[in-house]
């Protein structure tokens, strides 16, 4: 991928699970893929279908709210 990720094995890194969801559950932050910093959009624009990928703290704090970003579809991000 690109820089914004990580090995699985880094201690400080953190994983974020990206899943398509049809719809946004109540009380869920909603971003749009435009208003992410370029990190963040570089990172969904890669996102391969895989269920988790492994990214630096510093990309996983951009996540911290664990919102649904809408994208070609929407996507849940949450941190694990």
């Amino acid at each position: 991928m690109s820089s914004n990720t990580t090995s699985g094995t880094e201690r400080d890194g953190r994983t974020l699970r990206l899943r398509p969801t049809a719809t946004a559950p109540a009380g869920v932050p909603v971003r749009h893929f435009d208003e992410l910093p370029e990190r963040a959009q570089q990172l969904l624009a890669e996102y391969d279908g895989r269920g988790t990928v492994a990214v630096t703290p510093e990309v996983a704090s951009l996540f911290a709210d664990e919102p649904v970003v809408v994208f070609s579809e929407y996507l849940r991000v949450e941190l694990a």
